[in-house]
């Protein structure tokens, strides 16, 4: 081979090697590919030539992002045969807090129809994963220096505290006026339950003494019938002690607490409260009754209020051991949760975690925006007392995914548990009659 020969053929080989490089670098391919135009407000620094992923799986890229007005334009480039429906989602992704962006696509259901050649969609304004933790870190200092200032959550804590306060005052009114009268009749009873006791076992060993034959009672008992006559009447006493003891335990078995739940939502720039009431009748098994998202309806918003105002709840609970699960209507709709003690600190504190599922046919809009998928929230708090905790949770986050940060007030009432007592024995004396 002569030397024009070996220069032909290396030139041909670095021409060929830069047509690769060029087709590589380049973003050339032999697929073919469909433009979809997404409109954002803001693409929180998503670079240009960044992959397109749906559901997790590449299937393009980001040919051009440019400003359009007030708004910011995408240009994708969708690989042939690849269906993404309407009601899909466009946010911009991230591998990490501080990883790489891309153009996530969270797919949509086929009803919906699928999106054509050209055709424009709208992004989800939702925070990106880095502004979003910025955002929380940032109203999490601000609820710290709330809790440690004069600020209004502490205003509302006081005024809230100041409230609960009036009414066990009033409740222990309402007691104290009682009590006399009930503790009269607890004591009538504790010497009727004692008369019992005593009647009881003179009348266990008259029965005995008849049994045997023995003494002058004895030898005239042998009639079977007068014998069966005084065998009735003490399982007659013996049932009326049980009764007796059973109300005793009725007024002395019950355990009540107040609970009260303070929500923050930064994004409303509002607050929500929960208070209720939590019976337990026995160890483990509880019933907790009392209102939902309580706030004025006539205050006006700041922000987008998604939660419905003013609702119930009525649930009813089990615990075993560190799990607490509980179902019945949350927020006005069916519901259930689950809290889970996930360590403990000291004697009194702990972290628990919990989440809740409602609202499962859920179809509506709630300030202008329309909500189709269940409630799903999820959250932890830390017990630093017997009867205080903090802590924070993502609610509704199948819809709108925003951070509420809480605090909980949980504080036990002797006094109204011993004044549903005395109702419930009241209760099961009426329905006796």
């Amino acid at each position: 081979m002569n030397d024009e020969s070996k220069v032909g053929m290396f030139v041909m080989a670095g021409l060929a090697l830069l047509g690769t490089a060029i087709f590589l670098l380049g973003d050339y391919s032999f697929k073919t590919y469909y433009p979809v135009y997404a409109e954002f407000a803001d693409v929180s620094g998503l670079p240009d030539k960044s992959v397109v992923k749906l559901s997790g799986v590449e299937i393009g890229r980001v040919k051009e992002i440019r400003i359009q007005g007030d708004k910011v334009v995408v240009r994708l480039s969708v690989s042939d045969g690849v269906r993404i429906y309407r009601d899909a989602r466009f946010k911009v992704g991230s591998t990490s807090v501080i990883g790489s962006k891309y153009m996530q696509i969270d797919q949509g259901t086929p009803a919906a129809g699928v999106i054509k050649s050209g055709d424009t969609v709208y992004g989800d304004e939702s925070l990106p994963l880095d502004r979003a933790l910025s955002a929380a870190v940032s109203d999490l200092q601000g609820l710290i220096k709330e809790l440690r200032g004069d600020g209004t959550l502490s205003k509302n804590l006081n005024q809230t505290v100041a409230n609960l306060r009036d009414l066990t005052a009033n409740l222990n009114s309402l007691v104290s006026n009682t009590r006399p009268d009930a503790e009269k009749f607890m004591g009538n009873l504790d010497s009727v339950s004692a008369r019992l006791d005593r009647l009881l076992a003179q009348g266990e060993e008259l029965l005995g003494s008849v049994n045997r034959g023995e003494g002058t009672v004895g030898a005239l008992m042998k009639d079977e019938g007068m014998k069966k006559d005084v065998s009735d009447a003490v399982t007659n006493l013996r049932d009326a002690t049980a009764s007796v003891k059973d109300v005793l335990g009725r007024i002395t078995g019950f355990n009540m607490y107040w609970h009260w739940k303070w929500k923050y939502d930064p994004v409303f720039e509002g607050s929500h409260s929960d208070i209720g009431l939590r019976i337990y009748p026995r160890p483990g098994r509880y019933y907790y009754v009392g209102g939902a998202n309580i706030i004025n309806t006539k205050d006006q918003d700041r922000g987008a209020d998604y939660e419905k105002r003013n609702t119930v709840d009525a649930l009813l609970g089990w615990e075993r051991g560190p799990a607490d699960l509980y179902v019945g209507v949350l927020r006005g709709s069916a519901g259930a949760g689950l809290r889970y003690k996930v360590a403990g600190l000291g004697r009194s504190g702990a972290v628990e975690a919990y989440a809740e599922a409602s609202e499962f046919s859920r179809n509506r809009t709630i300030s202008g925006r329309f909500f189709d998928s269940p409630r799903f929230d999820a959250g932890a708090d830390l017990r630093l007392s017997k009867n205080f905790s903090i802590g924070a949770a993502v609610t509704d986050m199948a819809e709108v995914s925003r951070m509420n940060y809480t605090a909980r007030v949980l504080f036990e009432d002797e006094d109204i548990a011993y004044l549903f007592g005395l109702v419930s024995v009241g209760g099961t004396g009426a329905k006796g009659r």
